[in-house]
This record gives C-alpha cells, sequence and structure tokens, in this order.
C-alpha cells in the first residue's frame, strides 16, 4: 500500500475547502496556506498557515501535492515557488487557456524548465462536473491516479483527444467554481 501524499492546498476559496474536506475524509494530511485563513472555515485537522506561500515559501517533502487554488493571484509565482521547494506535483485549478498562459509565464521565471512536467494544468481528471464540489472531487482523483498509477486519463489529455470531452465543459470558460 502507498503511504498518502501530503496535501498543501494554496488559496481559501470555496474549492480550496471543498478539496481539504474531501482530502481529509480520505485521510490526507492537509495544509492550507493563505493570508486571512479562518479556523471555522476549514475541516478539522485541516493544519493552517496564515501567509502567502510564494513571499515565503518553505521546502517541501517530494511527496508534497500541491494545489495552486488562489484565484489566480499570483499563478505563475506560486507554481514556480512550489517547484522550486521540491513539491512532488503542483496541481493548477484554471481553465485551459488560463493554465497555458500561466505555464509560459511560469517557464520564463524557471531555471529547470524540465520542472512543468510535474505541473497539471488544468487540474483534475474529467469527471464531467462544474460545481466547486465536483472540481475539488476531480481533483483529488488525478492525485490518487498519479500516486497510485491508475488508468485514467488527466483532463488536459482528454480534452486534447477532444473524443471524451463532455459538451458542458468548454476550453473558453472561466474555472467553473468561480462565481
Amino acid at each position: 500500500m502507498v503511504d498518502k501524499a501530503r496535501l498543501l492546498i494554496l488559496g481559501k476559496g470555496e474549492v480550496a475547502r471543498y478539496l481539504a474536506c474531501i482530502a481529509r475524509a480520505a485521510d490526507y494530511p492537509v495544509s492550507a496556506c493563505e493570508a486571512g485563513l479562518e479556523s471555522a472555515d476549514w475541516p478539522m485537522g485541516v493544519e493552517l498557515v496564515d501567509k502567502v506561500y510564494s513571499d515565503a515559501p518553505w521546502p517541501l517533502a517530494p511527496d508534497t501535492q500541491a494545489v495552486v487554488a488562489r484565484g489566480h493571484e499570483a499563478d505563475p509565482d506560486s507554481v514556480v515557488r512550489l517547484l522550486e521547494q521540491g513539491a512532488g506535483h503542483v496541481y493548477l485549478i484554471a481553465s485551459a487557456r488560463r493554465a497555458q498562459s500561466v505555464l509560459s509565464s511560469a517557464f520564463t521565471l524557471l531555471d529547470d524548465a524540465m520542472a512543468l512536467e510535474r505541473v497539471s494544468a488544468p487540474a483534475g481528471l474529467g469527471l464531467g462536473g462544474n460545481s466547486s464540489a465536483e472540481i475539488a472531487l476531480s481533483i483529488l482523483a488525478e492525485i490518487q491516479w498519479r500516486r497510485h498509477g491508475g488508468p485514467l486519463l488527466p483532463l488536459r489529455e482528454l480534452r486534447a483527444a477532444r473524443a471524451l470531452k463532455p459538451a458542458s465543459i468548454s476550453d473558453d470558460n472561466a474555472c467553473p467554481g468561480k462565481r
């Protein structure tokens, strides 16, 4: 059996909180990092770090799965800092168009452009959901898939193939969970 990865969530929005709930229910150790976190908003057992990670990054264990759910605030810088500090994998919550923009910007900031291979953008498996809870579930599903090497394809590969893309998902939409 593979040990659970540590989950680090950057952000405090609805998707981030749902992700923390689902991950805690699946017994993942979870930390949330963002300025202004309120403990009443998060499930029990989530470690809260009240600061912006990219302003004061710390080294991460190689099994750390990091999710950037900051509402697009400084996404390229967040992705770069997480990769530089050793995150095993980074999951960016963004539309396909926004993800491409973030990765292009991150590419110019990274000393090792190959590190971008450790980024899922947009994050999540193609489960067909649009609500914040469904997006959170699809992200945790991808984390689980990567940890265990399952046979499913990540959302970006499904979108590239177009054959399995649900009609309700558009690459041009903003993050579906953003209201």
